[in-house]
């Protein structure tokens, strides 16, 4: 590998354009070595709390939150948000960004009150810097509402998200996909709080006939479906489900990765409650697999 601090200035934008890409992306684990990369290369010339660095700092602890990384990403998040707030000021966008993704990165690990409290001082800060129909602003009220549904909040997440809709529908259109986005995140939200999957299933269809099977977000409705039919009890179903929810994310991500892993341990959890003792094993590899890969230690119980 090219050491990072022989990286032309060329090399360095078009590297750090393309990865700002991917960690938004299907694949932000991808990112993650890139920015490390980067931030080598950049810190050879800059200091650690100019603008540039902080941004790769925060896309950084981004990247890790969005892979499933939270533990590791609250100390470079938490660290990025004092320099930020220093040297950029408290009303900075990148400010608010950092805060942003550190509530995000906090709620990975259930930390919900200190994240939920930062989401609703971002929102509040926010309206009244850029106004309420601002893109960061109403990127900070989704947070806020996908922090909620995390807590177990589902009825306040479904009103915040539907509050989000109408003001993206106000602010880009409704075909923007920004608003359908919350569109999305509403459907599942709504499933969830009247623990109905008619509405679930309309989606998947039409993201099936959309952007087919194989797509990031339409593996993800499944998944959302997978845990709608196991919560009101039609195991077998959800079982069914998650296998196929385990065989995409295996073709797209590959076996040993989080999105795969995650899907592998709730398929055999689901074997394991109909009666099949003999996934035992294989549910503990799968444990601690991830926690060498997250370089933590996590619960038996495998979340989505």
């Amino acid at each position: 590998m090219q050491d990072p601090r022989s990286m032309s200035e060329e090399d360095f934008e078009k590297n750090y354009l393309t990865v700002v890409g991917i960690v938004d992306g299907p694949h932000p684990e991808r990112a993650v070595q890139t920015l490390e990369d980067l931030l080598v290369r950049a810190c050879e010339e800059l200091a650690m709390n100019d603008e540039t660095v902080i941004n790769l700092r925060m896309y950084l602890g981004r990247a890790m939150w969005l892979s499933g990384l939270s533990r590791r990403a609250i100390p470079i998040l938490e660290n990025v948000l004092a320099d930020a707030e220093k040297s950029l000021g408290l009303e900075h966008r990148v400010t608010f960004s950092c805060a942003g993704n550190l509530c995000r990165a906090l709620g990975g690990v259930g930390r919900f009150e200190e994240a939920i409290n930062i989401a609703n001082a971002i929102y509040t800060k926010r309206i009244d810097v850029f106004g309420d129909l601002d893109n960061g602003t109403l990127n900070s009220l989704g947070h806020l509402s996908h922090l909620m549904c995390d807590s177990g909040d589902i009825a306040h997440a479904t009103y915040l998200m539907s509050i989000l809709y109408d003001k993206r529908c106000q602010a880009f259109g409704k075909n923007d996909d920004r608003t359908r986005c919350s569109w999305y995140n509403l459907t599942v939200m709504k499933a969830e709080l009247n623990n109905n999957g008619e509405p679930l299933i309309e989606l998947l269809a039409q993201y099936v006939a959309e952007y087919g099977s194989d797509h990031p977000h339409t593996i993800s409705l499944s998944a959302h479906l997978g845990d709608l039919l196991e919560r009101i009890g039609m195991t077998s179903e959800a079982l069914e489900v998650w296998r196929e929810v385990e065989e995409r994310r295996h073709a797209i991500f590959g076996e040993v990765a989080i999105p795969t892993l995650n899907a592998i341990g709730r398929r055999l959890s689901l074997q394991y409650s109909l009666g099949d003792d003999g996934v035992l094993d294989q549910i503990e590899v799968v444990r601690q697999t991830k926690a060498r890969i997250t370089g933590q230690a996590i619960s038996a119980s495998l979340e989505q």
